[in-house]
């Protein structure tokens, strides 16, 4: 009956290790399985992104030519446009001092106009 008993022990102690292991197995396997699908979805998020950039890249360089051709045609109008609005600029300066001692000259006139009539 000894062997019975102890057999008895053996195998509760056996099987409540085992309930223990399970008990502790199953959630951890659920946590790892949950931060693998999780790092999974993360690793393709910024593949995606990844492709998005690259793609958007790909889309700049391919147009840098053609920017650069456009460019090489307007910097040539430009410079001319800041140098005509320049001399536009010094032309308006110097009709605004004509304009200054025409009415100077008029306003002369016209005091002269005045003393000579009194």
């Amino acid at each position: 009956m000894k062997t019975g008993r102890s057999f008895a022990v053996v195998f509760a102690v056996i099987m409540l290790l085992f309930v223990l292991f399970v008990a502790w197995y199953l959630p951890a396997v659920g946590q790892v399985r949950f931060q693998l699908d999780d790092a999974g979805k993360s690793l393709e998020t910024s593949r995606g992104r990844e492709r998005k950039q690259q793609h958007e890249y790909d889309e700049v360089v391919a147009a840098i030519p053609e920017v650069q051709a456009e460019l090489d045609n307007i910097l040539p109008l430009s410079t001319s446009a800041a140098e005509e609005a320049k001399n536009l600029k010094a032309e308006r300066k110097q009709l605004r001092e004509r304009k200054k001692e025409l009415e100077a000259a008029q306003n002369t006139e016209a005091a002269e106009g005045d003393q000579s009539h009194e």
